[in-house]
């Protein structure tokens, strides 16, 4: 996303301001107008032309629809890179990107330029959203953390990641422990169905039956192999007829060759010869066995029936069970310790992005830190900025709250918030080491015990490590008297908005647009406290502000005007220009003064002049 330099022109077809065209200056432009004229419309129109397109509210579209209805609005503009481009956007439609020759560079909803705008009673919505958005303020004015506070973020979404795949890992180790378990539960329960003495030998007589098959079985298969062997793999050797330079050699061995053959055919045979000597007493006595085992198994059968042959069955029933049960679990113990691996890998990982973590937490608030220092000697004093390192820790003490409820008291919970960051408090649970959190909190080792516990059989407990404690900062106002400086929370929602407005005019890249963000604020406060900031930013960055407040324009220097008027229903431009031209002069004496005479009689009432 590129921020925007610098606006030069805004034209408008259809809606409201149809065929309104206005020019901008570097430095301050004001709009000034009674009230309905479409001032405010003017800044929407370039919030709705240039603002991302994915963040705008709907109420914001909305609003806009009624203004432009179905017509276009353009603006020229220069992007950081000193770039004029010109962008063209109708309701319903994607915005167009023009060069400054007007050919066609992009279309779509990746368009996106960032402006710094705020409307009318924005400023009282952001002292409601406390400290974080002050510090954000803050930030805008240094132009070093932007580069931090991006690597942080990066590596905050690496630990997200890490501590999602860190909790699926430990659910699916959680069922295969149970299995585990399990597995070693059916052992002990298997070994304890002892055999008795008639089913030992009922199982002795299939194992001698099964031995008896399998030695014939292997006997008869090398015996198939050797006769095949015999058959096709010792043809008689010839001499083929030919010329051979060494007959003799060549007859010699030949010789050699048929000799060592048919001693290995003679061997083959004796072999085959005692193979099926073999396999006939193999066989001779798998059929002895066959009737013994025959006459056996009557003897067993009666026996089992004089013991009870029903329980034996059920017996063996519950065996079978049993083993087909382990047999589902084979391999749980392998799966189970590849996922333990698996899980503490992850952890190490993000025990290293947690280390880099803390480096730049510490670099971004040395950053804040030296910019606070700065920025309190800019503004003189007043107001002033007290700066807080990591003390914003709300969220984890609501996260701490949720997973100890019922094992720790909101007093412990307090303690270890204000005494122990998330990593810390996730390395002593790691560790296990209760007698350190003891000293720590103050409490008692049994205690202690059971918040490690708690967190420790919990996977989302790691999720501490990710809940960002951030910098805080704080405003005050010293008066005039230059008494001790005082808490803006204890001052009226005026003075708290003059506070926050030299703040917000320090940030020094994008095009700054306000929208009567003076309407809170008296005369005094406006040009002790926004006047001078005014006259100082206005040579670095473009401000758009829409104000009925003559101190804004004239005190403020303005180096642009645009006078609005409303004519048949809709907002027309009565005039623009500078201040030294005397149309311009007359409007804003008409506009913000209330005419010449009531300027003139309050001069003369007040003794002024």
């Amino acid at each position: 996303m590129m921020w925007v330099k610098e606006i030069r022109r805004l034209a408008v077809q259809g809606g409201f301001l149809d065929g309104l065209e206005v020019n901008f200056q570097k430095g301050l432009n004001c709009i000034i107008g009674p009230r309905g004229t479409g001032k405010s419309s003017i800044l929407n129109l370039i919030r709705f032309a240039l603002g991302d397109w994915s963040q705008q509210p709907r109420e914001f579209l909305h609003n806009v629809t009624g203004l432009l209805e179905d017509g276009q609005v353009e603006v020229e503009f220069v992007t950081e890179f000193d770039n004029i481009r010109k962008i063209q956007r109708r309701i319903g439609r994607y915005p167009r990107l023009y060069d400054h020759k007007g050919e066609l560079l992009q279309e779509g909803s990746d368009l996106k330029f960032h402006l710094e705008a705020y409307y009318q009673g924005q400023l009282e919505q952001l002292l409601d959203q406390g400290g974080t958005v002050l510090m954000d303020l803050l930030d805008r004015t240094n132009e070093e953390i932007g580069p931090l506070l991006r690597e942080l973020e990066a590596n905050t979404a690496k630990r997200v990641q890490l501590q999602h795949e860190y909790e699926t890992i430990a659910e699916k180790a959680a069922e295969l422990k149970e299995k585990v378990a399990r597995k070693e539960l059916l052992v002990k329960e298997l070994t304890s169905l002892q055999l008795n003495e008639p089913e030992k030998r009922k199982h002795a007589l299939v194992q001698e039956a099964s031995l008896a098959e399998f030695w014939e079985k292997l006997l008869s298969s090398r015996l198939k192999g050797l006769r095949y062997w015999l058959a096709f793999h010792h043809p008689a050797c010839r001499l083929e007829e030919g010329e051979w330079l060494n007959p003799e050699l060549v007859e010699s061995l030949l010789t050699q060759v048929g000799q060592t053959l048919e001693s290995s055919r003679q061997l083959a045979q004796e072999l085959v010869k005692v193979l099926e000597a073999g396999l006939a007493a193999i066989q001779e006595i798998s059929a002895a066995l066959a009737q013994q085992h025959e006459v056996q198994e009557q003897q067993i059968i009666q026996e089992l029936r004089e013991q009870g042959f029903t329980g034996c069955q059920e017996l063996a029933r519950r065996r079978q069970s049993l083993m087909r049960e382990l047999a589902e679990l084979t391999g749980c113990e392998e799966e189970y310790e590849k996922l333990r691996t698996k899980a503490q890998q992850l952890m190490e990982h993000k025990q290293v992005l947690l280390v880099e973590a803390q480096r730049l937490e510490d670099a971004v608030s040395r950053s804040r830190k030296a910019a606070v220092a700065r920025l309190n000697g800019v503004l003189a004093g007043n107001p002033f900025i007290r700066f807080h390192k990591r003390s914003c820790v709300e969220e984890y003490r609501q996260f701490l709250h949720q997973l100890l409820q019922g094992v720790a008291s909101r007093r412990l919970i307090d303690c270890m918030v204000r005494r122990i960051d998330p990593p810390a408090l996730m390395s002593i649970v790691n560790q296990a080491d209760a007698e350190l959190l003891s000293r720590t909190l103050e409490c008692g080792t049994s205690d202690a015990r059971q918040i490690i516990w708690a967190l420790a059989n919990r996977a989302e407990s790691g999720r501490m490590t990710e809940i960002s404690i951030g910098d805080q900062v704080q405003l005050y106002y010293r008066g005039k008297s230059g008494v001790e400086a005082v808490n803006s929370y204890r001052l009226s929602r005026g003075t708290q908005c003059s506070l926050l407005l030299p703040i917000i005019l320090l940030a020094r890249r994008p095009v700054l647009m306000g929208d009567q963000f003076e309407d809170h604020l008296d005369n005094g406060c406006i040009y002790e406290l926004v006047i001078p900031r005014l006259v100082d930013i206005k040579q670095s960055r473009q401000v758009i502000l829409v104000t009925h407040n003559p101190n804004i324009v004239v005190a403020g220097q303005a180096d642009w005007v645009i006078a609005m008027t409303l004519s048949h229903g809709q907002g027309r431009l009565q005039v623009q220009g500078r201040l030294d031209q005397e149309e311009v002069r007359r409007e804003i004496m008409s506009t913000l003064e209330g005419g010449r005479e009531a300027f003139c009689c309050r001069l003369e009432y007040l003794g002024v002049g």
